[in-house]
Parts: C-alpha cells; structure tokens; sequence
C-alpha cells in the first residue's frame, strides 16, 4: 500500500480555475502565462507584463488573485512544478511510503480518484468547455483525436462515442508516421483533438503544429503541469491525475465522456445516426 504525495494544487490549475473572475488585464496576463508555461513565469514581473501588454503592478494584483502572498511565492511553485512534472512513475513510487489496513487503503484509493474528477470539473472554465463543445458539435468539419501511450486510451474512446452521433471523427495512431497524411489534410474549421499528459510526447507537439500550419483548430487537453503545445492550443482544458506513482485517467475520462455527451446533445441528426447504427447491428452483437 501507498501513500499518496503529490497533491499540490498547480499554478496552471489556479489560473484556470480563476479565469472567468479575473479582470481583462488578468486574463491579458493568464494567458501569457499559459502561453509559455512555466518558463513565462520564471522570469520578472516587468517580462511577464510585457507579454501580456499590462504592467508589473498589475502582474503583482494577478498573483494575489490567485492566492499568492508574492510573485516570488508563485515562482517557487513554478519551480517545484518544473521537477514534478517530469518525475517517473519510478521517482515517484520510490517517494512513496507503505501504509497501514489494507481495507482502508482501498476505501482511500477510490476516494482519491474521485477527488481527481472532482478537481477536473472545478479547475475549468465553462467557457472553455463550451469553445470545445460547438468545435465538436459541427458536422461540417473533421475531427481528428491522438494521444499518448495513456491518454490515448482516452482519446480512442472519444473517437468511438463520437463517431456513433457525428461523421468524420477519426482516430490516428501514428500522427507523425503512417497516418500524418491525415494531420496535414486538416484544414480551416477542423479540429485536432490532443491528449497529453506528463512525460509529454514530442511527436504530438509535432502533430499539433502542423494541424496549425493548416489553419485547423488544435483542442487540448493535458494534466495540471501542461503539456508544452498549450502554448499553440487555441483551447486548453486540464485533468487532474496525481493520485499516485501511476497518473490516473479517471479525471481526463470523466472530463472527455462529459464533452461528448454534451456535443452529442447539440448534433442535429444525432438521434436518427444513432438509429440507423442500431438498425444495422444484429441483435447478437454486443454494443
């Protein structure tokens, strides 16, 4: 049994979580922030305010908005966040220490992954949720999802559950190889569906530029640390996973399922797809 340790609440998820009550200026400044996270934030007030086209005071106001006595408290988090978000299930399991009844470890692991859905839902903006849901929601584009060795478990789900209300929903494997013919097929009003959690993937980094050389729109969604293509990510969502040497997917899961129900319920001719599948299935098929 384990004791979980890495619950800090990051700095990238107090941003998102505070976006719909920060000022304009705030939000100039979340966004430069998140635009080059962390690196954007280890530098001086004076370089994070001319990002983001505001001024030093405004970036100090910023950081007590989310919670932070100084601009100095908010670097030494960035900074711990720099050795957490790349530490293996190897540095991390050795972080870990044994616990006692085996019975209560089981009640508290559920429970810990139910804490991770609820911070997923917290930490988003329901703008955020709703840019992706009209992206989504529009039979008239492509949609195309890759994730990595876990989260792509995740996004071959989404692929699955949208395809059976919506066309032209595809799932690529290899983004970068076999299938980049379909990444540099996207064009102007398709979509890019990203899944990138910590050790973020460089060939999906990759595949998310080149689907922005195309004039698609690149939906993210990653873990509490970001994934470095938030930087070029018209829309970034976070899930959160740090429940224990194993990063957990129930939170990105949760996350994703209740996007495409959501979508699903705005798609004229979802119904009647939905139909049509279930007239064609014979009846000993499993669903």
């Amino acid at each position: 049994m384990y004791r979980k340790v890495f619950t800090m609440e990051t700095v990238a998820e107090r941003v998102k979580s505070s976006m719909d009550s920060l000022s304009p200026t705030g939000r100039r400044i979340a966004r430069a922030l998140l635009a080059d996270y962390p690196s954007a934030g280890l530098g001086t007030t004076s370089s994070l305010a001319s990002a983001a086209n505001s001024s030093s005071a405004s970036v100090i106001r910023f950081c007590a908005h989310l919670g932070f006595d100084s601009f100095v408290e908010m670097q030494e988090l960035l900074r711990t966040e720099l050795t957490t978000r790349s530490a293996s299930p190897l540095v991390r399991a050795e972080a870990e220490s044994v616990r006692g009844d085996s019975a209560d470890e089981y009640l508290r692991i559920g429970a810990d992954r139910a804490t991770l859905i609820t911070r997923t839902f917290q930490q988003n903006p329901k703008t955020e949720i709703d840019r992706l849901v009209h992206l989504l929601s529009k039979v008239s584009n492509r949609v195309v999802v890759v994730g990595g060795h876990y989260s792509g478990l995740v996004g071959r789900l989404a692929q699955l559950q949208l395809s059976k209300v919506r066309p032209g929903v595809e799932f690529l494997e290899d983004p970068m190889g076999r299938d980049l013919h379909a990444v540099t097929d996207l064009r102007r009003r398709d979509v890019l569906l990203v899944l990138d959690v910590r050790r973020y993937q460089d060939h999906l980094f990759e595949a998310a530029e080149v689907a922005r050389r195309g004039s698609a729109t690149v939906a993210l969604v990653t873990d509490q640390w970001l994934s470095p293509i938030a930087g070029i990510a018209d829309v970034v969502l976070q899930a959160a996973v740090d429940v224990s040497f194993f990063d957990s997917q129930v939170g990105c899961l949760a996350l994703v399922e209740s996007i495409v129900h959501e979508s699903a319920t705005k798609i004229d001719g979802a119904i009647d797809r939905l139909r049509a599948l279930e007239e064609l299935r014979p009846s000993s098929r499993e669903q």
